[in-house]
């Protein structure tokens, strides 16, 4: 019966931390979305397409082909995105 009353107490105290995790996670992510939003306003160069736009520009600007950049990226292979 011990046993019983011991797997019974675990089970509400698993339960317990469960929802605990989960109003967490969801405070997590709300905020998570709230700092994004908060970031992208803060520093709108960063926004993806403001990238691909200044990376464009950069590329035409400089007069090298396209293979041309791709050959000087691949020597690079200690870039973070590479």
């Amino acid at each position: 019966m011990r046993e019983t009353d011991r797997q019974k107490e675990l089970d509400r105290k698993i339960e317990s931390i469960k929802k605990k995790l989960s109003v967490n996670r969801d405070e997590y992510n709300r905020l998570t979305e709230q700092l994004e939003e908060l970031l992208v306003e803060r520093y709108p160069e960063r926004k993806e397409e403001n990238l691909k736009e200044t990376l464009y520009k950069a590329f035409k600007e400089s007069g090298m082909s396209f293979d041309e950049l791709l050959d000087i990226l691949n020597d690079y292979k200690d870039l973070p995105f590479t």
